[in-house]
């Protein structure tokens, strides 16, 4: 029963895992670990038998003890060079595995999880969480094993030389388990805490560099570093407190081997001079204390890097147990033959959890359909439900099974890359990577060709100013596509999206940094070079509805009227209030009054 307990206890470890993946270059560390240790135990009877062949002029006897300590200190260095790289290295093994795990984790979850949690706080169990579980696995398993082994080795040769010096050696031990349960649960809570500052103060810091342009333009240089002040007095706080637990976890072992070590100076000094023991002995006896003080040390350090590790693995496996998005819902269902509803939804019921929204919101809609090659216009007030709607096509947010179906086949049913390869985006925000303008067209693309992109740029009425750059396609964008107006990237992002050759295209009011004049032309090439694409606009700039085929009126999340640009203007006060809204709007774009890159 008691064999169970232990190997239960085993599994229950929290890196077990780790070890049991890594079991043969762990086990190989802690074998030559164990072999360098064993030497380490070996070496102050040599110095004995060195000292106490002194006395009697035993030329042959100081001549092999010395050859031999010569012999075991080279292997003892060859060996700490194994176990460094059988124990360190794994650990920095462990760490990339444990990073690759944690972003494609990330990849995978729900958009909701990434809208409650900062990017800041992510980062920092990336980084310092991850750096904090590989202390554990690495420098915390070295000491803790060359703590044991010590401890375990040290003590037959010391109870060979003296076992009265041995008692007195370890006369303050007992008082070690009840220190470190005492010390290492204040530390396992502050490291934690320390974290959370951690988190939160990378959140504001990523946050003030990318507003750094808002933050100058609107004189808040000093409000910003007084908060960044504050979030770092708060975390020095924790800081100072960690490091007072830490700093007098170690000394206080170390305390309880020098009580010992003054016992053993005061009371071994008696018994040589009464000749109970050699000055060999006695030397060596001293040599062990000396050695018996490093597991006491390694205890505190094994402690404090293990609790910290625990800690941190709490917090990453939040990230890692929290549910992906599954790539099929349901399942497959047929796929009918020659079905013109390419998009149809039966009977749409959304509604947000209750962390995404102080107020209830939730979408309705039921029996709508959309035929192959069609254009729709979405309109509706600021929050209506237009931008929730075209996510759940790409399932950014998950709809219900049965209420949403592609070419006949329920969405939750198909394979998400499958999917959102038949199935493209474009938003009003625009995300761009610091690569070259053709590699962010192309993203997620293993082939396309500068044909390819240079025709889709013209659709998008982009091509002549990507022209003007040093570099054409080549030019290297900044950060987030610093280097680009908003109209630009949106533009851009266009080009993207037709080199995915979609079958269904969701725009969602993907002009709004666009001139008038410049969408119009793009409206005009849109519509002559992709007749049979499938598209859903969004909008708040209504001069291009009059072109859809139908329009829907969104309104508090349900479609509260349908029909021709013509039609709306009849019967839709909604529809008439917000196309008035948007040709004044116009209007006064066209006199100069708003700036289409500056968003309202």
């Amino acid at each position: 029963m008691n064999n169970l307990n232990i190997f239960q206890k085993i599994r229950e470890y929290p890196f077990w895992g780790y070890i049991k993946r890594y079991s043969r270059r762990y086990l190989l560390g802690l074998l030559t670990l164990g072999a360098v240790d064993l030497i380490n135990v070996s070496l102050p009877l040599l110095v004995k038998v060195a000292i106490d062949a002194v006395a009697p002029k035993d030329v042959r006897q100081l001549v092999w003890a010395s050859v031999g300590y010569l012999f075991l200190m080279v292997l003892q260095s060859y060996g700490r060079y194994l176990w460094r790289i059988y124990l360190m290295g794994t650990s920095h093994l462990v760490a990339s595995e444990l990073r690759t795990k944690l972003y494609g984790h990330l990849q995978k979850l729900p958009i909701e999880y990434h809208q409650r949690v900062t990017s800041g706080d992510l980062m920092s169990r990336a980084t310092n969480d991850i750096e904090s579980v590989r202390m554990a696995l690495g420098p915390g398993i070295l000491v803790t094993a060359d703590a044991i082994l010590m401890l375990i080795l040290i003590i037959p040769p010391m109870l060979f030389l003296s076992v009265k010096l041995s008692l007195l050696a370890f006369a303050f031990y007992p008082l070690v388990p009840w220190i470190t349960k005492k010390i290492g649960s204040q530390i396992d809570k502050l490291f934690e805490e320390l974290q959370k500052k951690m988190s939160g103060l990378s959140s504001f810091a990523q946050e003030s560099f990318i507003g750094v342009r808002l933050i100058r333009s609107m004189v808040l240089e000093n409000e910003t570093l007084q908060r960044f002040r504050s979030l770092s007095e708060g975390y020095q706080v924790y800081g100072f407190k960690l490091a007072k637990w830490e700093a007098f976890f170690s000394p206080s072992l170390g305390l309880l081997t020098n009580l010992g070590t003054f016992l053993i100076l005061l009371l071994g000094g008696f018994d040589v001079l009464s000749g109970a023991i050699t000055v060999g002995t006695f030397v060596a006896f001293q040599r062990f204390v000396v050695q018996l003080s490093w597991p006491m040390e390694a205890i505190g350090w094994a402690v404090t890097m293990h609790r910290e590790g625990f800690a941190a693995q709490r917090r990453i496996d939040e990230v890692l147990n929290y549910p992906e998005v599954a790539s099929v819902l349901c399942a497959p269902s047929e796929n009918p033959s020659g079905s013109e509803k390419v998009l149809e939804i039966k009977k749409l019921d959304f509604h947000y959890s209750d962390w995404t929204k102080k107020h209830s919101f939730a979408i309705g809609i039921e029996n709508f359909r959309v035929n192959r090659g069609q254009k729709i216009g979405l309109v509706g007030r600021v929050g209506s439900g237009k931008s929730t709607f075209l996510n759940l096509w790409l399932r950014l947010y998950e709809p219900q099974p049965g209420s949403l179906f592609f070419e006949g086949r329920d969405i939750t049913s198909i394979p998400l890359d499958q999917l959102r390869k038949k199935i493209a985006m474009v938003e009003q925000s625009i995300f761009l990577f610091s690569e070259s303008i053709s590699v962010n067209m192309g993203l997620g693309l293993k082939e396309f060709s500068l044909e390819q992109i240079k025709k889709f740029a013209e659709v998008a009425q982009i091509s002549t100013e990507i022209s003007q750059f040093p570099q054409a396609y080549n030019t290297v964008l900044g950060e987030r596509g610093i280097n680009l107006s908003g109209g630009q990237k949106q533009r851009l992002a266009l080009v993207r999206a037709f080199l995915r050759e979609p079958e269904v295209l969701l725009l969602d009011d993907c002009f709004s940094a666009v001139d008038v004049e410049i969408e119009n032309r793009i409206i005009d090439s849109f519509f002559e070079n992709f007749e049979q694409l499938t598209v859903l606009f969004s909008s708040h700039r209504l001069s291009v509805m009059p072109r859809m085929d139908e329009v829907w009126v969104f309104d508090e999340g349900s479609i509260v009227e349908r029909g021709n640009h013509t039609h709306l203007l009849q019967v839709s006060p909604l529809y008439r209030q917000l196309w008035s809204q948007s040709e004044r709007e116009l209007d006064r774009e066209r006199l100069g009054l708003i700036d289409p890159e500056v968003p309202l």
